[in-house]
């Protein structure tokens, strides 16, 4: 397939998350690759060990992911849902397995470049074995119209002695109405560490992520990092969940938010539960502004406020 037989414009989002656009398309690069344009498919690419299935629904996909026993793969197995169209529903329904003793990277995209009206819902299950290390990360761009509403829910179940690292990020374009909901079950020995980055610009956006994980076997640890901002009438709400529910677990939250301008608003909701007397949770929140000293030194090298409040902001939302 070539670069012309899929939506430019989705294309283009990739690249604002400085990912390589090749690396998404069958005959380039060397990972697995399902693209889905609304509910067509519109390319898959198969690898040793790494089975890729999509039923093509009404408004959307039925999608499996089977990664089989001891597979080992550096390349990423890429996932692209985008959708063209400024309005209509799309329903993804991805369940993911990840066998035991395997070892990979999955790279997912969301894009909707022109969604002014449009709905994206995802139910997706996720499955990972014992002894893996598996890596989830999915970026979103819902377009510069604030006019999505997206949806999706995932539950994850995680094997004893697994990593697993998730990782969201939707800090390009304008977010829309965004609700989430992920619970992550960890198991004996196992460690979560999840990431969450987003930014809600103007009064249109409204973002709100509920990360759960339910610490449920002995030992078992995470981490969840949920950073955040709101500008010019934006709101955001961030839940971090965690719950210590088996002997020497341990687990925290941390959340931090920045709010700027008139009618913006923030909010960070830790929740931790331990159930047994052995477990260890804790959390941690920050809300506000920048400190201005950060942003006098950047004044200082002729940037407008403006200019230094985006740079910071892309500080704190980037990479660590």
């Amino acid at each position: 397939m070539s670069k012309t037989e899929y939506p430019e414009e989705i294309l283009q989002s990739l690249e604002d998350y400085n990912i390589d656009i090749r690396d998404f398309m069958p005959g380039h690069g060397k990972g697995a690759k399902l693209l889905l344009n609304f509910n067509k498919i519109s390319g898959i690419e198969q690898v040793e060990g790494i089975i890729l299935q999509g039923k093509e629904i009404p408004n959307g996909i039925i999608a499996d992911v089977i990664i089989k026993k001891g597979t080992k793969h550096e390349e990423p197995i890429h996932l692209c849902f985008g959708v063209n169209k400024e309005s209509g529903i799309q329903e993804i329904f991805p369940r993911i397995i990840a066998e035991d003793n395997t070892d990979v990277k999955i790279q997912a995209h969301c894009s909707f470049p022109n969604a002014d009206g449009l709905i994206h819902k995802m139910f997706g299950h996720f499955y990972v074995g014992n002894n893996c290390n598996f890596e989830y990360s999915e970026t979103h761009y819902h377009g510069e119209k604030s006019g999505a509403l997206v949806a999706p829910v995932g539950y994850m179940y995680i094997g004893e002695n697994s990593v697993f690292v998730n990782n969201f990020n939707l800090t390009k374009g304008t977010p829309g109405q965004v609700k989430i909901l992920i619970d992550i079950y960890a198991m004996k020995n196992s460690v979560i560490k999840s990431n969450i980055r987003a930014f809600g610009k103007n009064k249109h956006d409204s973002i709100r992520i509920r990360d759960s994980v339910f610490l449920e076997g002995e030992r078992a640890r995470s981490i969840i990092k949920m950073k955040a901002a709101a500008r010019d009438g934006g709101e955001v709400l961030m839940y971090g969940v965690t719950e210590g529910n088996a002997p020497y677990t341990n687990g925290h939250v941390e959340c931090s938010e920045i709010v700027l301008g008139q009618g913006s608003i923030c909010r960070a909701r830790p929740f931790i539960r331990a159930t047994d007397p052995t477990s260890s949770v804790s959390h941690e929140a920050s809300l506000g502004r920048f400190p201005q000293k950060w942003l006098n030194e950047l004044q200082a090298k002729g940037l407008t406020e403006e200019e230094a409040t985006d740079i910071l902001i892309q500080a704190m939302l980037g990479e660590e």
